[in-house]
Formats: structure tokens, C-alpha cells, sequence
């Protein structure tokens, strides 16, 4: 990486998984309270943090969940280490669509990748149910994107031929697939757990239609779920 990056995800994730490494001491345990603090983690959740931490065999991974459960509706549901954001710069321009907040565009700018990002419900109108949601899980107006990402759905797409197509975590929706259907251009991010991600069409879309050229484990909250990055090209170019 050449360029200086601001990360704030990475740099609450990267604490979290350096205490990992042997028994969580007293002052470890102080951090984790100070961290769900600065992250607004409702209280009971952190009084369930309090419990686990009590366990004579407690281990930090207990805890993560928690963390990831409140962080993607601030940041992403992924949390992208600057190795992997350094890959998928290497496939400038993008273009994302169902972008949330548009964090990981943010970071992708700040490396000097082109990214347009697109999303059918900008965090700023409050009918995004996956970013700024209450603690109810509805949407809200609280929330504002860390990047300019502009109202649109697959369709916006059209235009976009020569650009990757990103997409991360897209819902098990029709999102995915309507996405891929009406994308023109020849190669495909897609970073996601696979079982929590996207439809049955879509992955069977992808494997008539597009080759698998790299596939690697992002190891972004790996104690909670397995998300891999995938990168296919089109079988038959358009």
C-alpha cells in the first residue's frame, strides 16, 4: 500500500483481534467495556458481554458478535483489511451497487481507485433497513454516507460497462440477480458469505454465465462467519 489510508473499522477490528492471542487479562477486559461504550452497544448487550467475560474459560471471539451485530450499521458488513482493498483497487474502475453508507468506497477513493456507488435507498432518505437502524431495527434519518453514493438500482448499471462491478453482501433479494441480469460489462466482485448472501438464481446465473478467476478468505470477522472475495469474468464477453 502507498497511500496513507484512514480506516476507522480497521483500526477497532485489529484490537479486537490482537486479543485473541492467550487469556484476556483484566486490562483487556477494560478495553472491551471501553470499546462497547464508544460503540453505543445497548446496555443488556453489554451486560451479556459482562457474563461472558466472567467465564473462567472466556476467550475474546465470545464477544465479537456483538461488536460485528452494532459496527456493520455503522461502517459494513464487512470489514475490509487494507490487503484486500489493495486487490480489489487493482480492478479500477468499480461501481457499486447496494453500497449502504458507502464506507468501502470511501476507503477504495482515498487508495486512488475510480468507484461510482449506487444504492436504492441512500442512508440520508431513512428507508435503508440495514444502516442507521434503530434499536428496534427500523430505518432511520440519523445516518449519513461517509462518500457520495447515489440513488439508483440495477438499472443505473447500463451506463457502467466498462467498469467492475462490486457488490458486498448483497440481501438474499432479487437484488443480486437483477443486478448481474442488467450489469453490460465483463467481470464481478463479489465479496459475501455465501450462505447469508444473495439468491439461488444468482448463483446459478454465476455459474453458467461467469469463470471463477480468484477466490480468497477476507477474514473479516472470521470468529462470527466465513465471507470470502470472489472475482469472475464473463464466460462470454459482451
Amino acid at each position: 500500500m502507498t497511500k496513507s489510508l484512514e480506516h476507522p473499522y480497521w483500526d477497532i477490528y485489529s484490537k479486537l483481534i490482537n486479543l485473541r492471542n492467550g487469556p484476556v487479562t483484566s486490562s483487556g477486559k477494560e478495553l472491551i467495556r471501553q470499546m462497547a461504550k464508544d460503540a453505543d452497544i445497548a446496555e443488556n448487550d453489554r451486560l451479556a458481554m459482562e457474563v461472558k467475560m466472567a467465564l473462567p474459560f472466556f476467550k475474546s471471539q465470545m464477544i465479537e458478535e456483538t461488536f460485528f451485530l452494532k459496527l456493520r450499521e455503522i461502517y459494513s458488513y464487512s470489514m475490509l483489511s487494507p490487503t484486500v482493498l489493495d486487490t480489489i483497487c487493482g480492478y479500477s474502475p468499480l461501481v457499486e451497487l447496494g453500497a449502504g453508507n458507502g464506507y468501502n468506497d470511501w476507503l477504495l477513493q482515498q487508495l486512488g481507485a475510480e468507484v461510482v456507488a449506487f444504492d436504492a435507498f441512500p442512508v440520508e432518505e431513512g428507508k435503508n433497513w440495514f444502516f442507521a437502524t434503530n434499536r428496534f431495527g427500523l430505518p432511520t434519518k440519523r445516518g449519513s454516507s461517509w462518500t457520495k453514493v447515489l440513488k439508483g438500482d440495477s438499472a443505473a448499471l447500463k451506463d457502467y460497462k466498462w467498469h467492475t462491478l462490486l457488490m458486498i453482501w448483497p440481501p438474499k433479494n432479487p437484488m443480486a440477480l437483477e443486478s448481474l441480469s442488467d450489469y453490460p460489462g465483463n467481470r464481478l466482485i463479489l465479496i459475501a458469505n455465501k450462505k447469508q448472501c444473495a439468491s439461488g438464481a444468482f448463483y446459478k446465473m454465476l455459474a453458467d454465465d461467469w469463470q471463477l478467476d480468484l477466490e480468497l478468505k477476507t477474514g473479516s470477522w472470521d470468529a462470527v462467519h466465513t465471507e470470502v472475495m470472489a472475482v469472475y469474468s464473463r464466460k462470454t464477453p459482451l
